[in-house]
């Protein structure tokens, strides 16, 4: 038999196969076969990105950058010196933000990001928390009509941030220039907020909101660094 004569009976018998692999009826398999003609003239459906191109970096910069800078205003006294004006932005951005990103860093196997993200996050809970009218710190820590226990237990706290920024910083020598400016600047902003208010020496706390502002800044870089991508814009920002 010829090549000729044998490609209609291929042709025959791959289509008996589909069509009893769809259905014993053949009014079904008809249906079948007609719904399957009009779904792949259909235009194709929004692409979106592959997994695995996302990266939670961005996240944990965006609210280390932004809590820093309402810190910055809150230490410096710029605008206000309250407190409470930190406390939804501490535990809305700066705590839920970098506990995602410090889980999802963890699941990629970042060990170093996800342990930083996870200690600063803990920091903005714990602020948003104490500061919150519901735990009654505030009341218990100036129940003696004087602010001086609420001044050692911020000291306290910053003490113990400032030693884990020490560490992390010693373990960003390798790593770019931006990375060891921010846990600097965050070393120096626990180091001169604890001492400041261990001491009452207001200008340690106003220095304090001023390395707080550098954090802002050198993370909202590295965050825009992350974000402008060929494909969202023309910008490009060095990382160094």
């Amino acid at each position: 038999m010829s090549a000729i004569d044998q490609k209609p009976q291929v042709e025959l018998h791959e289509a008996v196969a589909v069509d009893m692999t769809a259905s014993s009826d053949k009014h079904y398999s008809s249906s079948s076969s007609s719904g399957h003609n009009k779904q792949a003239v259909q235009p194709p459906a929004h692409a979106f990105p592959p997994p695995g191109k996302a990266n939670p970096l961005a996240i944990g910069f965006s609210a280390f950058s932004l809590c820093s800078f309402v810190f910055g205003l809150y230490n410096s006294g710029l605008i206000t010196d309250l407190p409470q004006v930190a406390v939804g932005v501490s535990v809305g951005v700066g705590g839920l933000g970098q506990l995602y990103a410090s889980i999802a860093c963890f699941i990629m196997g970042e060990t170093f990001p996800a342990v930083t993200f996870f200690t600063y996050s803990g920091f903005f809970f714990a602020f948003g928390i104490m500061f919150s009218l519901p735990s009654g710190f505030i009341e218990a820590a100036t129940a003696g009509g004087s602010i001086d226990p609420l001044n050692r237990c911020m000291a306290l706290i910053q003490a113990a941030f400032a030693i884990c920024s020490f560490f992390y910083f010693l373990g960003t020598l390798r790593q770019p220039y931006l990375i060891q400016a921010i846990l600097l600047c965050v070393f120096l902003t626990f180091l001169t907020g604890s001492i400041g208010q261990f001491t009452d020496v207001h200008g340690l706390i106003v220095a304090s909101g001023w390395f707080s502002f550098a954090v802002a800044a050198f993370a909202w870089y590295v965050m825009c660094a992350m974000l402008y991508t060929p494909e969202n814009t023309w910008i490009r920002l060095p990382v160094f």
